[in-house]
């Protein structure tokens, strides 16, 4: 389950499979982004596992690498007026 600021988002959101080369900026790391391949290698997410994960796109940015961590950018702040949950 994640939790994003809506208005952040624009709709219509896309899941798909991450490919080579795509980044985000995982959540708590102060707006780093880092490659999802490199993300799932620090997690130790096994190899055979890394073709199954998925990625929740708006606008052509990752929001969520699902099951695992949101982005910095969409993230719920205190002045968050409408909050999107996501679960998979």
């Amino acid at each position: 389950i994640t939790l994003l600021d809506l208005n952040k988002i624009k709709l219509p959101l896309v899941i798909r499979n991450w490919k080579d080369g795509d980044r985000f900026q995982p959540l708590g790391m102060n707006g780093q982004s880092k490659k999802i391949n490199q993300y799932l290698r620090d997690k130790k997410v096994r190899l055979f596992e890394k073709p199954t994960v998925l990625v929740v796109e708006s606008a052509g940015e990752i929001v969520w690498v699902m099951g695992y961590r949101a982005d910095e950018r969409f993230k719920v702040e205190e002045m968050t007026k409408k909050v999107l949950k996501l679960s998979c």
